[in-house]
């Protein structure tokens, strides 16, 4: 056998613990954000959650400042990390710490500015010092993350680490739904649940540090690579339209609506993030790889993966988005039993805000690509467009259509931005041509609006119980199995040999 041959087979079986283990961290996650928010929702009610869910998003402005420097990060990353260059991953990681810590710092004080400020924007019942002591609690948590993770924790995952970062944060989550379950049993208090929340993970920077410390030697007097700090700007595109992505909604609805219908929209986005993130977790097992095929230029196998990974994410996005567009509004009304302060029965909303989610999913494998290749710079126009349209869109419509109206603000966004990606994949990277995008998707699209249409008038829900969901579930998901497998035996044959292979490989 080559020695290719026995590298691959040998690195075959970290691949597939970064896939196992970010899967698992994805549906430990859900499972603990339908625990916290319905304890939140059920003990101190709707105002309160929409409360904590604003003023997360008002903290995460902080991210801001870090201009795309994530990004700029790993894809600096793969190329030292292949060729074994100690001295550059080095550089890399001691001139990411002391920015992150720079902007742990500013943190503090936009906390702080942000505890004086907030109870004098929102529309809501609580007291100043209420709001205020919340906010500094809130922040906490993100301090931590900056100040001591990210840089460490960009370095697992570049090096195909990612199930230690995985494997940390799962057991912390289950801490962490163990402590809010006893919390609110024996001390009610939302300060109390929250800053135990943020203790808990402020362990996993030291989990991070032992294990970094275990594999690499990371030269402490290293010289900062000040080439690297201007690089951010790069990104910063990038990281604006995440953002505006992650956070323009949630804004726009705390100045324009009042916080019941902020937490509407997190319990919505309970379904609609925990779906995104479980299709892109099988991304974090597989980009590390397309990375580094990249850095070392092998492009027949780059390929050859990227097929492969853009056939998973097309199966995976329409089944998972499908099914949950037609039972979203079922659970959602289920999960808020009893809850009368405010009507979660939002169905359009639930559909078009999924419909978005599954945009930006598929255009997942294009954007990574973009990233690890490092063209930050070709995508800063259009990543700006992209937030334009997401945030005047929004402001138009938010106020005749609330919830409705910032759904459609993302999914045009997010559409335009993905038509973007293909067109660029094309002309700089791997010459796909785009109608192989455009077939792949109608023979997904075509079946799935028949699917849809034969659930909906054939296996209607139509009471809001535990059993009928469970029963409808199931039959949606017999019907849409039979037919994407039924799609990818017809059209999508070769992927399912590579597939094949790809398997076999690790066995």
């Amino acid at each position: 056998m080559s020695k290719t041959g026995r590298q691959t087979r040998k690195k075959a079986p970290v691949g597939l613990l970064n896939t196992f283990s970010s899967l698992l961290l994805q549906v430990v996650t859900i499972i603990n954000g339908f625990i916290i928010p319905r304890l939140i929702l059920s003990t101190f009610g709707s105002e309160t959650n929409g409360l904590v869910s604003s003023l997360n998003q008002f903290l995460n402005y902080v991210s801001l400042l870090e201009g795309g420097f994530n990004s700029v990060i790993m894809a600096r990353l793969y190329k030292p990390i292949a060729k074994g260059d100690k001295e550059t991953i080095s550089k890399v990681i001691r001139t990411s710490t002391r920015f992150f810590r720079h902007i742990s710092y500013i943190l503090i004080g936009y906390a702080i500015v942000l505890a004086f400020i907030y109870p004098l924007l929102s529309n809501n019942s609580f007291s100043y010092s209420f709001i205020s002591s919340l906010t500094i609690i809130l922040a906490i948590k993100l301090f931590s993350q900056y100040c001591f993770s990210f840089s460490y924790k960009n370095l697992l995952n570049a090096s195909r680490r990612g199930y230690i970062v995985y494997f940390s944060q799962i057991i912390l989550t289950i801490l962490d739904a163990v402590s809010a379950i006893l919390i609110v049993k024996f001390f009610p208090n939302i300060h109390i649940l929250k800053l135990t929340s943020a203790l808990i993970f402020c362990l996993q920077p030291i989990v991070y540090h032992h294990y970094v410390n275990k594999y690499f030697k990371i030269d402490k007097k290293a010289t900062y690579d000040n080439k690297l700090i201007s690089s951010r700007w790069d990104g910063l595109s990038i990281n604006v339209a995440y953002f505006i992505h992650s956070n323009t909604d949630v804004t726009l609805l705390t100045i324009f609506t009042r916080l019941e219908t902020v937490s509407v929209y997190g319990i919505y986005g309970l379904i609609t993030t925990g779906l995104r993130n479980l299709v892109i977790s099988l991304s974090n097992g597989i980009a590390p790889s397309i990375g580094n095929l990249y850095a070392i230029g092998d492009e027949a196998e780059l390929n050859r993966k990227f097929d492969l990974f853009e056939f998973i994410i097309f199966f995976i996005t329409f089944s998972l988005f499908t099914i949950g567009s037609l039972l979203i509004t079922p659970f959602v009304m289920i999960y808020t039993h009893n809850v009368t302060d405010v009507s979660y029965c939002e169905p359009l909303f639930g559909v078009l805000f999924l419909l978005g989610e599954a945009v930006y999913v598929i255009r997942n494998p294009y954007v990574r690509l973009a990233y690890m290749a490092g063209k930050f710079k070709d995508m800063t126009k259009e990543a700006y467009i992209e937030a334009g349209i997401n945030i005047l869109i929004s402001i138009i419509l938010v106020q005749k259509l609330g919830l409705v109206g910032v759904a459609i603000g993302t999914l045009v966004a997010m559409t335009y931005r993905t038509v973007f990606q293909i067109w660029y994949l094309r002309d700089h990277l791997l010459n796909r041509p785009f109608m192989r995008f455009v077939n792949r998707f109608a023979a997904f699209a075509i079946p799935t609006t028949l699917g849809v249409l034969l659930c909906i008038s054939v296996f209607p829900i139509t009471e809001y119980t535990i059993k009928s969901w469970i029963v409808h579930a199931l039959i949606y998901c017999g019907i849409f199995v039979i037919i994407y497998c039924t799609v990818s035996y017809l059209f999508f044959r070769k992927d399912l040999q590579t597939l094949k292979a790809y398997i076999k490989q690790r066995h």
